[in-house]
C-alpha cells in the first residue's frame, strides 16, 4: 500500500472518530437542556390554554378573548428558545449531523448549542475539527487530480505529452463536468422531503458550497423515525462527503489551471516584447 493512500485512510479514520466522539459529547451536554425547554414550553401553552378555557367554560368566548388567547400562545412560541419542528435536534443522530456541519463549515444554523458547556466545547471542537477536515478534503482532492492527470497522460499522444500543461486544463474541465452531474443527481435524493426537484438541487448546492443558509433542512432537523429514513440519512451523508471531496478537488484543479494559463500569458507577452 502506497504511503499517500495509507495517509488518506488514516485521516479519514481520524475524522470519523472525531465526528462520533463530538456527537456523543454534544448529545450529553445539550439533550437534557433541549428536552427541559420543550417540556417547559408545552407546560406554558397548556396553562395559558387551560386558564382561558376554564374562564370561558360556561359561556361562549368573545372574539377579543379568543384573539388574545391566540396572541399569547403565539408569543410563547416565538419567545421559546427551542423549536417544535426540531425537538429531536440533540438526539445522537442530530448531534452527529450538527458535528459534521461544524467541521465542514457548512453551519446550517437550524440548531446550535444553548448551554455554556456546549458552546465552550463547540469552540474547541471547531478549532481542532475544521483544520483536520479541510486537510482531509484537500489530500483526497489532490489525489483525485493526480489520478485524473495520470489517466490523461496515459491516453495522450507524444505531441500531447510535449504540451503537458494542457493536462491540468483537461483535469479541471472533467472535474467541473463531474461536479455538475453529481449536483443534479443529488436533487433526486430529497424528493421524499416533499421538495421539488429544483429545491433538492438548490439544497445540494448550498450544502456542497458550504454556504449553509439553513433555510431548508431535511426531515426538519428531526431524527430518522424508520429504517428507510435511516438508510436515506446514511446515503445523503455519503453523498455530501463525496460531494465535498469533489468540490475540494475542483477548487484545487482550478487554481492549477489558472497558474498554467497565467504562465502562458506571461510567455506570450515576453515573446512579443522581445520581438
Amino acid at each position: 500500500m502506497k504511503a499517500d493512500v495509507r495517509g488518506i485512510i488514516i485521516l479519514n479514520i481520524l475524522v470519523a472518530t472525531f465526528l462520533f466522539m463530538g456527537a456523543g459529547i454534544f448529545h450529553v451536554l445539550e439533550s437534557p437542556n433541549q428536552y427541559g425547554q420543550d417540556h417547559q414550553f408545552h407546560e406554558q401553552i397548556n396553562q395559558a390554554t387551560l386558564h382561558s378555557l376554564h374562564k370561558n367554560l360556561s359561556i361562549s368566548m368573545p372574539k377579543n378573548e379568543f384573539d388574545n388567547l391566540v396572541k399569547n400562545v403565539y408569543k410563547l412560541k416565538i419567545n421559546c428558545p427551542s423549536r417544535l419542528s426540531s425537538s429531536y435536534n440533540w438526539s445522537y443522530s442530530g448531534s452527529l449531523y450538527f458535528s459534521a456541519s461544524v467541521i465542514t463549515t457548512i453551519g446550517y444554523g437550524h440548531m446550535a448549542p444553548s448551554t455554556f458547556a456546549g458552546r465552550m466545547f463547540c469552540i474547541f471542537y471547531a478549532l481542532a475539527g475544521i483544520p483536520l477536515c479541510m486537510l482531509t478534503l484537500k489530500v483526497m482532492g489532490d489525489k483525485i487530480n493526480e489520478l485524473l492527470g495520470s489517466f490523461f497522460i496515459m491516453i495522450s499522444t507524444k505531441r500531447q505529452l510535449r504540451e503537458g500543461k494542457r493536462t491540468k486544463i483537461k483535469v479541471m474541465s472533467t472535474l467541473a463536468g463531474i461536479a455538475l452531474v453529481f449536483l443534479f443527481l443529488g436533487g433526486s435524493l430529497y424528493l421524499s422531503e416533499d421538495w421539488s426537484y429544483f429545491d433538492g438541487v438548490y439544497y445540494c448546492f448550498i450544502a456542497l458550497s458550504t454556504i449553509g443558509f439553513g433555510d431548508m433542512v431535511p426531515t426538519k432537523g428531526s431524527a430518522p423515525s424508520s429504517a428507510i429514513q435511516t438508510l436515506e440519512y446514511i446515503i445523503r451523508g455519503l453523498y455530501l462527503v463525496i460531494g465535498l471531496v469533489l468540490v475540494s478537488s475542483l477548487v484545487s484543479s482550478v487554481v492549477s489551471a489558472l497558474k498554467v494559463l497565467d504562465g502562458w500569458d506571461c510567455c506570450r507577452r515576453t515573446r512579443c516584447e522581445y520581438k
